[in-house]
């Protein structure tokens, strides 16, 4: 076949592939964008960005404003929203507002723009975005925190006391509009602390997060004085959703990393509530970039002052991480090896400002700029020929439009990027003409997306003015079908369907997290009400967690001098029983609990137990007040009388067989794993990675737990993994904690059916995964169950950790003075 014909043949399928995509996306058009949610008509969407929804500019007379609408992709989407909804901008107005100016620019601004402004003073403003956003947040989330400011830890905590202050503000704005049933959007990196803000003031709020930057891996975040705060602030929101699959997995990390959290691919849960995670790119309106009379005009004129000159464009802000060095390197490159371009190529350089010159790097970075560009056109230029024509301000919306139609090349040469959305720009801006060619940088998002255009390493200045030359020499067909791989992604993903995707997810979130019980904080004071009520109680407690801080050496795990008072005064009672229930095995317990007999322990999970031992007034036949008087003192003397109750196996039918092999692989994992530690029991194996390093030792465990799920699916051995505590455990199934209290409440009962109804008080207290099995099977109105640590769980409510048990413990031996008589027959 000819080469005519092959081409003819690649026209006539170009042009069936362009057809087909028009069909599908007028058909999702139609289908998939349906209008938001929301409670009911009365319920707004509020957006909360940095990012202003219009530009305020000074009139030349300088004594009143100019209101311009902004143009960007955030705010096509969140137009959308406004279909069918009311919604509501918080946004910084983008000026310093004179305070006596700020109600009539507030008026105007909420009557024309639905916006309800955020003002910030300029010290406050210069500290908060200039300093601590743009010279400490923003190189460092993408990745590039050599190109901070030298003085970067210079009045740090002024800089973060600022950036609080402004957070604090937009709060404040949000709760004068906010209402019941409202969902909130919080946009990007200058707004992290808000979230967890909103949520303090209104614990039933819908909130959603985007990060529209990148997120850093753990070994870049980590380099933040304030991770931590920030991280919290961001696990406020519902939802928190990014533009790639890489920044979710950065996030899960650090959030495994720095705060210890379980997590899915999906969800992370935090203070007991499941934060959802999503992938959702943001676009552009394709309709805003098709030719108009106006933008024709403007190709003509452009057409006439390049008289046949290909034009290469990039369109940029002012950033270190956009690569407008590079990208002018690349230029002067071009020039000196492929010497048939000069006088025929031209580079136009858009590059905006962005308000950051303020800072004395990206000072030096315009004045580098600045001298590239002086340097390729000193080189190459001549009277007639301008290599590189540098804009230094932004261009009217049409002027960019036609710019981008007649380019033959669009050069994005971003060091790292979250998402480029000039590249779309330039793809809808080439749909009727199809001639022009996108170079793009493998580190710039949606990278693994836009398989029709010539992916580079910006770093690598010898490619990248390769493959400017491919694309300068490309055939029109070939032209053709990678402009239509382009183009069927940015029609596709647009600005309207992030718009969608992204309120759809955080309704979702938001019921997903509803399914969950909402712990309450434990009321102590309805607790001891109770408490003082009742005759026959049972106290049944986890030990690392919960009456201790959990640690992985047992020798650290020695429980406190008034931890040790507190249970011994809780059983001076005959009305009281108490059980703790702990995973350690029965000699640790035996060491440190053996002499209160008073207390009965189950070791293991449940597999070894020892009973309390009954009050000696429970045994005396003597009902005479004098034998219960004398009964009742915890002197060394009435110790002795106590029945001290042996040690028994409560599973003494549990199979064994599998030992030998489990450990030999345990003591694999733990060789090949620094840090590591193997706790060997009578029924089961504990594997410690606290100590380790936090992505190797949680890679090892998955690992360990993916081997074992397979190697013991035929046994009735379970595998447990704890992430917050950081531990595998291998057991028999049958042994847990609930079985335990099922065996205990047996044990104690007066009855051949034994029930938690034979107490008429149960407080049961646990930490972890294991204890759920307990407050499964402590069921009831005379029950309280309660975890530690605000967390999902099946208990009723929770405590905040092992200070407050010992707290709430010990409130209850307060009310005992009264209580130490024996139990009435």
């Amino acid at each position: 076949m000819s080469e005519m014909g092959e081409s003819s043949l690649l026209d006539q399928l170009h042009d069936l592939h362009r057809r087909l995509a028009a069909v599908r996306q007028d058909s999702q058009r139609y289908t998939s964008l349906g209008p938001i949610p929301m409670a009911n008509d009365s319920n707004k969407i509020i957006v909360c960005s940095l990012r202003r929804c219009v530009r305020m500019l000074k009139t030349q007379r300088g004594d009143s404003w100019q209101y311009i609408p902004s143009a960007t992709g955030l705010k096509s989407a969140i137009d959308y929203l406004g279909k069918g909804n009311t919604v509501r901008w918080v946004s910084w107005p983008g000026a310093n507002v004179d305070e006596s100016s700020q109600d009539g620019v507030r008026r105007r601004l909420e009557t024309d723009f639905a916006c309800h402004p955020v003002f910030l003073g300029h010290e406050t403003l210069d500290l908060y975005q200039n300093q601590f956003c743009n010279v400490v947040l923003w190189p460092l989330f993408h990745s590039l925190p050599q190109r901070s400011d030298s003085r970067l830890l210079e009045n740090f905590g002024e800089k973060y006391d600022a950036y609080c202050s402004a957070n604090q503000k937009f709060l404040e704005a949000v709760s004068e509009i906010y209402k019941d049933g409202d969902l909130v959007l919080v946009c990007d990196y200058q707004l992290m602390a808000l979230p967890g803000l909103l949520r303090r003031r209104f614990p039933e709020i819908t909130c959603g997060f985007y990060f529209h930057c990148p997120f850093p891996s753990s070994e870049f975040f980590q380099m933040l004085p304030v991770r931590e705060a920030l991280l919290h602030g961001v696990l406020g929101a519902d939802l928190v959703v990014f533009n790639h699959f890489d920044y979710v997995r950065h996030f899960l990390n650090v959030c495994t990393r720095m705060l210890g959290l379980e997590s899915s691919p999906s969800r992370v849960e935090y203070n007991g509530r499941l934060i959802s995670l999503g992938i959702c790119p943001m676009g552009i309106d394709p309709v805003k970039y098709a030719l108009t009379a106006k933008v024709e005009t403007h190709v003509e004129i452009l057409k006439r002052q390049q008289d046949g000159m290909k034009i290469i464009v990039g369109v940029h802000k002012l950033d270190f991480c956009k690569g407008i060095p590079e990208m002018l390197e690349a230029m002067e490159y071009l020039l000196q090896h492929y010497p048939e371009y000069r006088g025929k190529v031209v580079l136009y350089a858009v590059v905006r400002d962005a308000g950051r010159t303020a800072s004395l790097q990206y000072r030096m970075l315009s004045r580098q700029i600045n001298e590239f560009v002086g340097r390729v056109n000193g080189r190459f230029g001549t009277a007639e020929y301008c290599p590189v024509r540098y804009l230094k301000q932004s261009i009217e919306h049409s002027q960019l439009v036609a710019l981008y139609n007649c380019a033959d090349v669009a050069i994005v040469s971003s060091i790292k990027e979250g998402i480029n959305l000039q590249a779309m720009e330039f793809i809808a801006a080439q749909k009727k003409s199809c001639h022009g060619v996108l170079v793009y940088s493998e580190f710039a998002g949606c990278a693994s997306s836009f398989q029709g255009a010539l992916l580079v390493n910006p770093m690598h200045i010898e490619q990248v003015a390769a493959s400017v030359d491919t694309a300068l020499r490309m055939n029109s067909t070939t032209k053709r079908i990678r402009h239509h791989q382009l183009s069927r992604y940015v029609t596709t993903y647009t600005s309207t369907l992030w718009a969608q995707r992204i309120m759809s997810a955080l309704n979702e979130a938001a019921a997903t997290a509803q399914e969950y019980n909402r712990l309450d904080k434990l009321d102590t004071a309805q607790l001891l009400g109770y408490y003082e009520r009742s005759q026959r109680r049972l106290f049944l407690l986890d030990y690392d967690g919960t009456l201790v801080n959990y640690q992985s050496m047992e020798e650290l795990a020695e429980p406190s001098a008034a931890l040790m008072s507190c249970l011994e005064d809780l059983t001076a009672t005959p009305h009281n029983t108490v059980y703790i229930i702990s995973g350690r095995n029965k000699n640790r317990l035996q060491e440190w609990f053996g002499h209160l007999p008073r207390v009965g322990l189950a070791a293991e999970h449940g597999y070894w137990f020892r009973p309390a031992s009954k009050h000696p007034s429970t045994l005396s036949t003597d009902k005479s007040p004098l034998a219960s008087s004398s009964s009742s003192a915890m002197g060394s003397e009435s110790v002795a009388n106590f029945e001290r109750a042996p040690w028994q196996c409560m599973f003494s039918d549990v199979e064994l067989e599998w030992r030998d092999e489990v450990e030999s692989i345990l003591e694999h994992f733990t060789e090949r794993t620094p840090g590591s530690l193997l706790d060997v029991k009578d029924c089961c194996y504990t594997w410690h990675f606290r100590d380790a390093d936090p992505t190797f030792g949680l890679k090892q465990a998955k690992d360990m737990q993916l081997h074992f799920d397979q190697m013991l699916r035929d046994l009735p051995v379970g595998v447990v993994m704890c992430r917050i505590k950081k531990y595998v455990m291998i057991r028999p199934w049958r042994v847990n904690k609930g079985r335990a209290v099922s065996r205990i409440l047996e044990y104690e009962s007066e009855t051949p059916y034994f029930t938690a109804l034979d107490f008429d008080f149960i407080l049961a207290l646990g930490d972890e995964r294991t204890d759920e099995d307990m407050f499964d099977v402590v069921q009831g109105s005379n029950c309280y169950t309660c975890t530690v640590g605000m967390k999902v769980s099946r208990a009723q409510y929770y405590l905040e950790g092992p200070d407050e048990v010992l707290r709430v413990l010990t409130a209850c031996t307060s009310l005992m003075a009264a209580d130490r008589q024996p139990l009435s027959g």
